[in-house]
Parts: structure tokens; C-alpha cells; sequence
């Protein structure tokens, strides 16, 4: 859209939690030191337009000139707090409720350090607005990349359905529920097949799972095209993009209702929908969709149908408003 774009990320990873002196916190620091030096500055997983800056720290000194400065995590919420004007209005794109991430009371501080607030999903608004009566200057949803997510044209029926669910070790991701919905479904359907994807195999994926390391590109979108259902079955989510990604693909979704998934879901009409923690309420879903083709079908049309609305030129158009009403409040 013609705007400077810069990402800048530090070469020593910002503390977030543990005491930067404890022998984990070191070894873990100096291993993400070593990658950074190592990797060099490029993103290899998708097509980054912007600048991508690296700096010793997130110290003022090494941040350039901006109109606008964002925070994108907690702990860097407290870096752009105490920037300089020079460094641009600042705001604060909130992504979720992080005390997962760092200490309760700190995460929390962010929410009224003064930043201009932008949430991602009506969950993290209600958080701020309610739990925390913190000012909110926008809610900016997150949306899909159309160009990079769709339904293949030889997409074709499977002998056996194929259930795809990410993979994260994470306990509020809630892979055990997930992995525990489909057992369920299992002792009916012996056929269905699992398929897993995610950065890393762990130890409580079942040895019959099909799973794929960290896909992304175009491998994630045939991995969406070769599987008839969408798992999730998160206990949190500040948004949740997979299950977006997946409906975009034309692949019927059972989700948990975590995050943003009410914001862009329709239960009953492009999702079926449950609370989080209970797989047995997800395996019933999982089920119903197995045995009722037709079902299956319509689902995933009228997913696909209604995600085409969260593009990503809504989005950028959206928070550009956003930035630049805030510079004309300014002078």
C-alpha cells in the first residue's frame, strides 16, 4: 500500500519469565543467539515485504524513526512504553491473553501502560474491556491468505477419511482432548485416519498418526486438500488461524469455540462447534460428520463460502485506518 515497513526482531531474545541467570535460561538464550547468527535475517516461510532489521536489543538506541511503532508480545510492551516520540505513536497489537508466556501481574501491565490497544478477536476485547477495564482502540481480526489457501482442483474423495489436526506440545492446545475425540470416533470408524502436523514429533502422538514437520506454503495446502475433516480442539486461542486456513481449503471444521473461532464461524452452518475441554462433546461432532457425507459436504461448502470474507486487503486496509486516524489526531 506504499508505506515503510519495518519488522525488527533482537539477536538476544528478550527474557520473558525465567531469571536470565538460572542454567536453563542461559543455555536456552545462547542456543536462540547461535540460531539467530546462524539463520541470518530472512524468512523463509512466507513472502515477507517489509524490512526485516535486526538489532542487539530492543533498546531505543538501536530503533529507527517511525510515524508508528507496534508492539506485537507482551515483553515488548514495555520497550515501546519508554521510546521517545520520535519513534512514532504507539500501539500494541494484543495476539492473546499471554500469561502463558510470562508472569500474570506483568502481561496484565501491558494492558495500561497507555498504548493504543488493538485486539485480534471479541475474546481478547472482552478480556481487556471487562476483566481489566483497559482502553481498546480497535479490534482488527486476523484473516487468511486466499492466494496461498484454497480448494485444489483434483481434490478428490478419499477410500478412508483422513481427520487432520495441528500439532503443538502446549497442554492448552489441547492435543489430548484432540487425540482422545478421535479414539472415541475410532471404536466405530476402525478406518479413519489421523494425520498430524506441526514443528516438531512428540512423544504423545501415537505411533498411527501420519504426521508432517513443519509445513507451510504450498506442502500445508495440500496437506489441507488431502483431508475430508478439521480437528481443533484448543483450550485457548488468541485467534486461531488453522481452522480458518482449513475452511479455505474446502475441509469441514470441528472446533472448540476458543478465540476468534465465534467471530468466524457460524455454528451448525460452516463449523461444528464445542466448548473447550471436553472431547467427548468433539468426538460426537467428529463423528456426525463421518457418517452423515452429506452433512460433511455442506460444512465444508459453507465454510469455504463464508471464510472468503476475511481477506487480508480488509485487514491491512482496516488498520491503516486505524494508524492513520490516530496521526491526523496528532497534528
Amino acid at each position: 500500500m506504499g508505506h515503510d515497513v519495518s519488522v525488527i526482531y533482537p539477536l538476544i531474545p528478550i527474557e520473558s519469565g525465567a531469571k536470565w541467570y538460572s542454567p536453563g535460561a542461559l543455555i536456552g538464550r545462547t542456543l536462540d543467539v547461535l540460531n539467530n547468527l546462524r539463520r541470518g535475517v530472512v524468512v523463509d516461510w512466507f513472502n515477507l515485504k517489509a524490512n526485516l532489521i535486526r538489532v542487539p536489543t530492543l533498546d531505543e538506541r538501536h530503533i529507527p524513526d517511525a510515524d508508528i511503532v507496534v508492539a506485537t508480545w507482551w515483553a515488548t510492551a514495555w520497550y515501546v512504553k519508554k521510546y521517545s516520540k520520535n519513534k512514532g505513536e504507539k500501539f500494541y497489537l494484543i495476539q492473546h491473553y499471554e500469561i502463558w508466556g510470562g508472569p500474570k501481574e506483568k502481561v496484565e501491565g501491558t494492558y495500561k501502560l497507555g498504548l493504543r490497544n488493538i485486539v485480534i478477536s471479541t475474546w481478547l476485547r472482552n478480556i481487556l474491556r471487562d476483566k481489566m477495564s483497559a482502553p481498546i482502540e480497535a479490534l482488527v481480526p486476523d484473516a487468511v491468505d486466499i492466494n496461498n489457501f484454497y480448494p485444489e482442483e483434483n481434490k478428490s474423495g478419499n477410500e478412508s477419511l483422513r481427520i487432520l489436526m495441528p500439532y503443538r506440545s502446549e497442554k492448552w492446545k489441547g492435543i489430548a482432548d484432540g487425540i482422545k475425540a478421535f479414539e472415541i470416533a475410532r471404536q466405530c470408524h476402525p478406518n479413519i485416519q489421523l494425520v498430524m502436523f506441526g514443528p516438531a514429533l512428540g512423544k504423545d502422538v501415537p505411533c498411527y498418526v501420519e504426521f508432517h514437520k513443519y509445513p507451510y506454503g504450498e506442502r500445508l495446502r495440500k496437506i489441507y486438500n488431502s483431508c475430508d475433516i478439521f480437528l481443533f480442539p484448543s483450550h485457548a486461542e488468541g485467534f486461531g488461524l488453522t481452522p480458518m486456513e482449513a475452511m479455505a481449503c474446502n475441509c469441514a471444521v470441528v472446533t472448540t469455540n476458543v478465540g476468534g473461532i465465534p467471530d468466524y464461524t457460524i455454528p451448525g452452518e460452516t463449523a461444528l462447534v464445542s466448548p473447550p475441554k471436553s472431547p467427548e462433546l468433539l468426538a460426537r461432532n467428529l463423528i456426525r460428520l463421518i457418517e452423515d457425507a452429506q452433512l460433511r459436504e455442506k460444512i465444508a461448502d459453507a465454510g469455504y463460502q463464508y471464510i472468503s470474507r476475511f481477506t487480508w486487503d480488509k485487514v491491512t486496509k482496516d488498520l491503516e485506518d486505524v494508524f492513520i486516524k490516530a496521526l491526523n489526531a496528532r497534528g
